[in-house]
């Protein structure tokens, strides 16, 4: 279909409706879009452009867009920063919503739960071209989403062997931003993220 060769690679069902208000039944003709493989439904309301409009979709702008408010964090971030040598798949997200997973035609979505107070301390902004932003959290927010969701983490020899097997890069350690973490720490309010500050504090060194 023609008039899909202008869209965004993602885009929602007012888009969608807006450009198809001309038929006499619009909803019949996305399902015939659907059935086409024109376009692909990632979840309701929510679509991708298909393969043969070579445009394509950005899951990181996704991940923001399937369930909000959301960030990009945890080994998802880390490996975007290149902070991990692991290719990661499953595209992990933080929320102050409760915590959800979507299998979808495009990937996994899983979807962590942050308090409030945590929530938007140390994510950031990044540009994703054609006009597209997508937030994502900084490699030491993606850490703290980590752990502190990790509850057998009770001391401070637990903390060093699970830092140990996430296989950090040494430029993580390098730049910590320890004002950050504090911060972090304050929001979420785990005794685990002190004892983490404490384990970075001795690599630090």
């Amino acid at each position: 279909m023609k008039r899909l060769i202008q869209f965004p690679a993602e885009f929602d069902y007012n888009l969608l409706l807006h450009v198809l208000r001309d038929y006499k039944k619009p909803r019949d003709k996305i399902r015939g879009l659907i059935r086409g493989k024109d376009i692909i439904r990632v979840k309701k309301g929510l679509y991708v452009l298909g393969k043969e409009y070579n445009k394509l979709y950005n899951k990181y702008v996704l991940a923001n867009l399937i369930y909000g408010p959301s960030y990009i964090t945890g080994q998802t971030a880390l490996a975007f920063w290149n902070m991990i040598p692991e290719r990661v798949e499953l595209m992990i997200s933080t929320t102050t919503k409760r915590k959800k997973q979507f299998e979808t035609p495009v990937g996994r979505f899983s979807y962590l739960y942050c308090p409030k107070t945590a929530f938007s301390i140390g994510i950031q902004l990044q540009d994703a071209g054609d006009e597209k932003n997508f937030l994502i959290a900084s490699p030491e927010k993606a850490l703290c989403d980590i752990i502190a969701t990790q509850t057998h983490i009770a001391t401070q020899k637990k903390m060093m062997e699970s830092l140990e097997l996430m296989r950090l890069d040494f430029s993580f350690y390098e730049n910590l931003n320890f004002s950050l973490l504090e911060q972090i720490k304050a929001g979420y309010r785990r005794q685990r993220l002190k004892l983490l500050i404490d384990c970075l504090k001795d690599y630090h060194v």
